[in-house]
């Protein structure tokens, strides 16, 4: 991907085009259901995993005048989840 980064912050003295290495984000999570008849409803657990090969930009700007448009690629780094859901049928 070709990202315009521009000038100001400490790092980054010119304006260019940058030539990002590509990425992947792919996440997991797997899920089962208690069926809780008694209650005619259903309890969920589930658990995963976002961003599983941790695909993150490690070349930030610094300081007050930054680039702040100069974000590529996911919002966050591996991140592990899980949780419970309940639910009526």
């Amino acid at each position: 991907m070709r990202v315009p980064h521009f000038a100001g912050a400490p790092n980054q003295l010119t304006d260019e085009i940058v030539d990002t290495q590509g990425f992947s984000d792919v996440s997991i999570k797997i899920d089962y259901s208690l069926p809780l008849k008694g209650l005619k409803s259903k309890l969920a657990i589930f658990g995963g995993v976002k961003n599983v090969f941790n695909a993150y930009q490690s070349d930030f700007d610094l300081g007050k005048n930054r680039d702040s448009n100069y974000v590529y690629g996911p919002g966050l780094p591996r991140t592990y989840f899980v949780g419970v859901a309940w639910s009526s049928q």
